[in-house]
Order: C-alpha cells, then sequence, then structure tokens
C-alpha cells in the first residue's frame, strides 16, 4: 500500500512537470487576413507531355480591385507534374509551388504560394492531381482569401 502511495506521488509530480504551460489570454487577437476582396485564380490548367517531363502551367489573377494578370510557365522536371517552382514571375506576382503526396498513392497535391510583394499579400491556390489533368481548366474557378504578410 505504501508503495502504491509512493508510485502514485511520482507519478503525479512526472505529469505536472511535463504538462503544456499555462497560456494566458490576451486582450488583443490581430488579424493575419487582409482588408480586401477574395482572389479568384482563374482558367487554371496544367498541361503535360506523354513522359511527364514538361508542364506548362496557365492561369488569371484576379483581385477583383485591378484587371486580371494572366501567367503562364513551364515546369521540367521527372515528374515535371510534381516538380516545386521557386520566384516565377508574372506582372506584379511572383509564384511558387511544391507537390506533395503525404495522403498516399492517388491523392497528391500541389499547393502554390501568389505573392504581391508591393501590396505584401499572399495567397495559397492548392488544386489535387485529379483536378489537374489533360489541360482541362479547372471549373468552378476558385477565389482565396489574401494574407497580410509580415
Amino acid at each position: 500500500m505504501h508503495f502504491n502511495t509512493i508510485l502514485l506521488g511520482l507519478a503525479a509530480a512526472a505529469s505536472s512537470a511535463v504538462a503544456a504551460p499555462s497560456v494566458e489570454a490576451r486582450a488583443e487577437v490581430v488579424s493575419a487576413m487582409a482588408a480586401a476582396p477574395q482572389w479568384v485564380i482563374q482558367g487554371f490548367t496544367r498541361t503535360c507531355n506523354a513522359a511527364d517531363t514538361s508542364c506548362t502551367v496557365s492561369f488569371a489573377v484576379n483581385t477583383q480591385q485591378s484587371p486580371a494578370t494572366a501567367c503562364s510557365y513551364t515546369v521540367t522536371g521527372s515528374p515535371a507534374s510534381q516538380a516545386s517552382t521557386n520566384g516565377i514571375t508574372c506582372g506584379p506576382y511572383t509564384i511558387s509551388s511544391g507537390w506533395s503526396g503525404q495522403f498516399g498513392p492517388g491523392n497528391g497535391f500541389t499547393t502554390w504560394s501568389v505573392v504581391d510583394f508591393s501590396k505584401r499579400l499572399i495567397v495559397w491556390p492548392a488544386y489535387n492531381d485529379r483536378e489537374l489533368v489533360n489541360g482541362a481548366a479547372v471549373t468552378p474557378d476558385k477565389s482565396y482569401a489574401p494574407q497580410n504578410l509580415p
């Protein structure tokens, strides 16, 4: 019985020693979301050759505050449909992308970053591989809420 009491005491002491630190509620919270309309990514396509060594990505960025900006670029790799990109310039935007297969075969997806550094705004359009087939445009177009860059 005395041994059990000691074990319980040690367990209680250990659990309080590794417990998560207390987080104090703060009166002020700042939203990372921009006070701007959602950006619409229009007519998004990815067209790859049969060997999947070259893909052309095309779309337009419509901020709903200025005319849409067309963007088209070619990415190479093996497979090109899974190749990352970085620092592609499309008008005022800088485009980067990365593919993920973290959800298993047949569930891959690519997330793009579309950044307007002059306005310090970013959106992250994302499409699964099933949406990006044979150069067909993703329908309907998707919109994304811009976030403020720090």
